[in-house]
């Protein structure tokens, strides 16, 4: 599987420097996180040559789903995310933007609630759910093979913030311990 982080390599200043990765394999393509403009997005997969399947949530909070329906809406793919943060899509209180003071957006319902083990064909890999909840009730992390997307679970130096509503920091840290318990050797890409 390729993963490219389109945030980093895409001349784009949208977002909250949310971390979108653009996943590839046999022709098809997931994007986790989408948090750049819809056209980025897109002008990416045009150029993998592949075709998107998967708009995955490593956790339903708007600095990482901006586009989440202009996305699903141009290409049909199937938006992903665990049950325990589903209702986030509807509720701009759980979605953050209240809090941070933004238009109280919402998101159309999922076509897909993950849970802990599930496991997302993508070409000629397999994409596996972990939940670590504690940054959100349903955060996740997706393996394949060797690498790991840790959404805000896990940050470039840091971990996600549970001061947040729906927040707890003994889950995150619990979920923490098992990433590094069950996957020791993992190649991290974060959410930030």
């Amino acid at each position: 599987m390729k993963i490219k982080n389109l945030t980093l390599s895409e001349s784009t200043v949208f977002g909250y420097s949310s971390n979108c990765y653009l996943l590839t394999s046999g022709g098809e393509a997931a994007i986790v996180d989408p948090s750049l403009e819809t056209g980025v997005i897109l002008t990416a997969l045009s150029l993998a040559d592949a075709k998107l399947k998967y708009i995955i949530l490593t956790h339903a909070h708007f600095d990482h789903m901006h586009t989440l329906d202009s996305l699903r809406e141009a290409t049909g793919a199937m938006v992903c995310v665990h049950a325990d943060d589903a209702e986030a899509l509807g509720n701009p209180d759980f979605s953050l933007y209240t809090l941070f003071r933004i238009s109280a957006v919402t998101y159309a319902p999922a076509e897909m609630l993950l849970s802990d083990g599930d496991v997302l064909r993508l070409g000629e890999d397999e994409l596996k759910v972990v939940h670590t909840p504690g940054h959100t009730p349903g955060c996740i992390c997706l393996v394949c093979g060797d690498d790991m997307l840790t959404g805000d679970t896990l940050f470039d130096m840091s971990v996600g913030r549970t001061d947040f509503p729906r927040s707890d920091t003994l889950q995150l840290l619990r979920s923490i311990d098992r990433i590094y318990k069950e996957y020791p050797d993992a190649t991290i890409y974060p959410g930030h």
